[in-house]
């Protein structure tokens, strides 16, 4: 087994996000269905590392310290790109948007819960693997997961939002990019024509607001 301190932590996953880069840059497929850099990257090194434990034993833990602190910095930079002119400028469109979201985000922790009293689990269980995490994130997954484990004694809550996220992220990034490609693809310009040049843009060149 090999345990990884903080720094040895950032450093590996500092080259995961490069590999995942490059693998990018360099796979016509994976450039052009727009799919992300740390899902290229982070999905190839954790079947390397499955491979590996199940093959030879070898298992590798990583620091955790700087999980939270990052996570809270990525959302703190979203929310701050954020602002309400856009939203009115959106208009009813945006509120029909909204609706929408509300209605799936339901229909999740429905699902969710069903499945999991289907097959004799705990309820809380669905609702973890619902909108906690496929619409929250690790973030909202680790801070629910905390209050489900101090109030309801459901001790495994961390590990299950972890897997569930990390699920609906690697899934969401695989879907996410070709499902855009199409929309755009099949999408009208004001004039009428199919838009067939505008591709989804990856995250690495957004401008961010800090």
């Amino acid at each position: 087994m090999f345990e990884l301190d903080t720094l040895s932590t950032l450093v590996a996953a500092t080259l995961v996000l490069l590999l995942g880069r490059k693998l990018v840059q360099s796979v016509s497929l994976l450039k052009k269905y727009t799919i992300p850099e740390p899902v290229a990257g982070g999905l190839l090194v954790a079947i390397a590392l499955l491979v590996l434990k199940k093959s030879v034993g070898w298992e590798v833990n990583f620091d955790m310290t700087l999980r939270d602190p990052l996570m809270l910095a990525f959302f703190a930079t979203i929310g701050l790109n954020a602002n309400l002119a856009s939203l009115r400028k959106g208009g009813r469109v945006v509120g029909v948007f909204l609706i929408v979201v509300v209605g799936l985000l339901l229909m999740q922790n429905a699902i969710g819960i069903g499945m999991a009293s289907l097959l004799g689990l705990d309820p809380l269980m669905g609702l973890i693997a619902g909108s906690i995490t496929l619409s929250g994130g690790h973030g909202t997954g680790a801070a629910w997961s905390k209050l489900f484990i101090e109030r309801y004694g459901f001790a495994n809550a961390t590990e299950v939002a972890m897997a569930c996220a990390t699920f609906g992220l690697v899934l969401g990034g695989l879907i996410g990019g070709p499902v855009a490609r199409y929309l755009v693809k099949h999408s009208t310009t004001p004039d009428g024509m199919p838009d067939d040049q505008a591709v989804p843009t990856p995250l690495k060149s957004r401008t961010w607001v800090v």
